[in-house]
């Protein structure tokens, strides 16, 4: 089995944005990756409001998850409350629903790695104390 990783919707407008500075270090990055990408229905949504700037490159976004480049993980009405608890919790910083997803899936499903630009990441923390280690960054 693949390792699983979540990404964040910085690294996806990043990919898809070549003007975007971390362009080419995302680029590079999945370029030797070979884990599982998994993200969640926010995380796409913000991506796609981000690259508005060109429906064509919307369009490519969107065909290169139907090739299977993503698993997009469904929540569920029970995780609202995991959700909403988080987003409480860090509303200082604060958490949008697109982080409070990625924290959900890495509840439910203990991935405990992450590619994303935000250092946002090294605050939050699971339910039992732990952090999720940004594997973008080495």
């Amino acid at each position: 089995m693949k390792k699983e990783v979540l990404i964040d919707s910085g690294p996806l407008i990043a990919l898809f944005n070549s003007g975007d500075k971390y362009h080419n270090k995302v680029l590079k990055f999945l370029k030797k990756f070979s884990g599982k990408l998994i993200t969640t229905w926010p995380v796409i949504t913000e991506v796609i409001y981000m690259l508005s700037f060109s429906v064509d490159v919307q369009n490519d976004f969107l065909e290169w998850i139907e090739r299977g480049s993503l698993d997009i993980m469904d929540l569920k009405i029970a995780d609202i409350r995991y959700i909403r608890t988080r987003m409480k919790k860090y509303s200082d910083i604060p958490m949008d629903l697109a982080d409070a997803s990625l924290m959900c899936i890495s509840e439910t499903k203990s991935i405990l790695n992450i590619i994303s630009i935000d250092s946002d990441f090294e605050i939050y923390r699971t339910l039992n104390g732990k952090y999720l280690k940004n594997v973008l960054n080495g």
